[in-house]
């Protein structure tokens, strides 16, 4: 099977605090959207980006040395995928990565698994890890603190989430609007999505405070290919 991939970075990261869309902010000399796509194209022989469409050309220029196609993106995250399928044009037997910018540092180790488990199968494939931090239900009406969760029974999810080109395409035709990942939306149709084993470094750069987060992560990312 070939495999496919849409980045999107279309949103323009006000949480983050930038003048710039979330994407064009550099870590460790670049921004993350070249980062992201780098891996990508290390599992996809076909990228396409979603950008803010206030910025195509910005985007255009960073990604001008990697073999990606740059298209507008859409108000909300499942507009950006399917203005990207639409560009894309997948094969029914292509497996498509959807990707997040944000999650600019992701092995491609990750992306290989996923890919393969849809390979194997599978309808789809996420990349989940293990939630480390103790959780409580929502606090009541009066403030008074939730119950405790056992965390084991749970999990977070990261991207790429791979799936057969057929199966993606039916979700964004028939999921409906509601869902804010492809997988609750293949899912919704009865499609058979597995998890495989996600990377801390998968992490998603959302807040100002996250950018050291995210430079350590690039550096400790160089200095793992620099032994490979």
């Amino acid at each position: 099977m070939t495999v496919a991939a849409v980045v999107t970075a279309a949103g323009y990261g006000t949480r983050l605090g930038s003048d710039l869309p979330k994407a064009l902010v550099r870590v460790a000399g670049e921004p993350l959207v070249v980062h992201a796509v780098r891996r990508a194209l290390a599992v996809a022989s076909r990228v396409v980006v979603t950008a803010p469409p206030t910025h195509v050309d910005a985007f255009a220029s960073v990604l001008a040395g990697l073999d990606a196609r740059i298209v507008p993106g859409a108000d909300s995250r499942q507009g950006s995928v399917a203005a990207g399928l639409a560009a894309l044009a997948p094969a029914a037997s292509d497996v498509v990565l959807v990707h997040d910018a944000a999650r600019a540092f992701q092995p491609a180790s990750v992306m290989r698994a996923v890919a393969a488990a849809v390979e194997e199968g599978a309808d789809g494939a996420i990349p989940v890890v293990p939630v480390v931090d103790t959780l409580v239900t929502a606090p009541a009406a009066d403030g008074a603190l939730g119950d405790p969760v056992d965390r084991a029974g749970f999990r977070v999810v990261q991207t790429p989430q791979a799936f057969r080109a057929s199966v993606l395409l039916d979700a964004h035709a028939r999921g409906g609007s509601a869902a804010t990942d492809d997988a609750t939306l293949a899912r919704s149709l009865g499609y058979r999505v597995v998890a495989v084993d996600g990377h801390e470094w998968g992490v998603k750069i959302t807040h100002g405070g996250d950018l050291a987060l995210a430079e350590h992560i690039a550096a400790e990312s160089a200095r793992a290919e620099e032994t490979v």
